[in-house]
């Protein structure tokens, strides 16, 4: 039978609509999967562990990264090691004293990487008056762990929506703490977190979402409801140590992504930070993050009746640290994390 040309054009267009919705199908299917891994009820806002989880995984030393190891050049009596822990990385920074020390992890901010501490946040410390945050931190005797984010810095992750590298990196940090606990000289069951930007969003999530519960978090320019978050960010892809790809990930959805936010946003948690002390700066101006998010956190925590916290709202400030954790953090961790 023969098949005029109008009919191969009608063939050819329904071929390719039913190709396309199969793809979609697949697609929307794949990212149900991910959404069901990260978001199901049973991995949300789970109560906290009481004990420390066995390490069972690999650790090999690997190479400072040479800013780092610039850096940390200039401090004395300060060892500085570069970890890869199952394929996270991390930067190890602790006062060799033999003492056991309790953990600070470090978690960074979009589109830098476990080197950010060393580098541009001490950099930013010390422009505003302050000392660098990483040896005052070591000097107090407490570990500091600088971690890249799944997808960011040598992360072989990927390639990650921003939802996903945040839920990834929570999950980063379970794994550093188990490890932890099987070095003689740390104290992984007392433990901080502080973070910046994104790595702010995953300190959050952390206590929203984490294993174990940490004594305090310190966090600049953050968010707690990523439903609010301006639509660019929040299609931003990371890979291979770089952010801000545009939207490659054909597993998710832009609608689930949406989904994934929502689920996860961790203002919906607010009974998992009772008794984490909470030291928190946002900039007023700050477009990236909006600070209206914090506040209205800050509200359902007093409704709670909770007091461990203390959030400052810095006028004239965009997206960048605050003086707030400049002036504040240390003086917070002996207080809390080395009491």
């Amino acid at each position: 039978m023969k098949i005029n040309g109008c009919k191969k054009i009608i063939l050819c267009g329904l071929m390719i609509l039913l190709f396309a919705g199969f793809a979609f199908a697949t697609d929307e299917a794949l990212g149900q999967i991910i959404l069901d891994e990260y978001t199901a009820p049973e991995k949300l806002g789970q109560p906290f562990l009481t004990e420390i989880r066995p390490f069972t995984g690999t650790v090999q030393e690997e190479a400072v990264p040479e800013a780092v190891q610039n850096a940390v050049s200039n401090y004395r009596d300060l060892t500085i090691k570069a970890y890869n822990i199952d394929n996270i990385h991390i930067c190890d920074l602790y006062k060799d004293d033999g003492k056991k020390k309790p953990l600070l992890i470090y978690l960074h901010g979009g589109g830098e990487s476990r080197s950010a501490f060393f580098t541009n946040v001490a950099e930013d410390e010390k422009k505003n008056g302050g000392k660098p945050s990483f040896n005052e931190y070591a000097k107090a005797g407490i570990r500091v762990i600088t971690v890249d984010a799944a997808g960011l810095g040598d992360s072989e992750a990927g390639p990650y929506v921003l939802m996903q590298c945040v839920a990834e990196t929570v999950r980063y940090v379970d794994r550093i703490i188990e490890y932890y606990n099987t070095v003689e000289d740390a104290d992984a069951a007392k433990f901080a977190l502080r973070g910046c930007s994104m790595g702010a969003d995953t300190t959050f999530s952390y206590v929203a979402h984490g294993s174990y519960k940490p004594v305090v978090i310190i966090t600049d320019i953050g968010m707690t409801d990523f439903t609010r978050m301006p639509a660019g960010p929040l299609y931003d892809c990371f890979y291979n140590g770089t952010m801000g790809n545009p939207y490659i990930i054909q597993s998710l959805t832009k609608d689930q992504i949406k989904t994934f936010a929502q689920r996860y946003s961790p203002y919906q948690f607010p009974e998992k930070f009772k008794d984490v002390y909470i030291l928190s700066g946002c900039g007023l101006d700050d477009t990236l993050h909006p600070a209206v998010t914090i506040k209205d956190f800050e509200k359902i925590l007093k409704k709670l009746g909770y007091k461990n916290f203390k959030f400052v709202y810095e006028p004239n400030h965009g997206h960048w640290i605050t003086n707030n954790t400049i002036q504040n953090s240390l003086s917070v961790l002996k207080k809390t994390l080395l009491k």
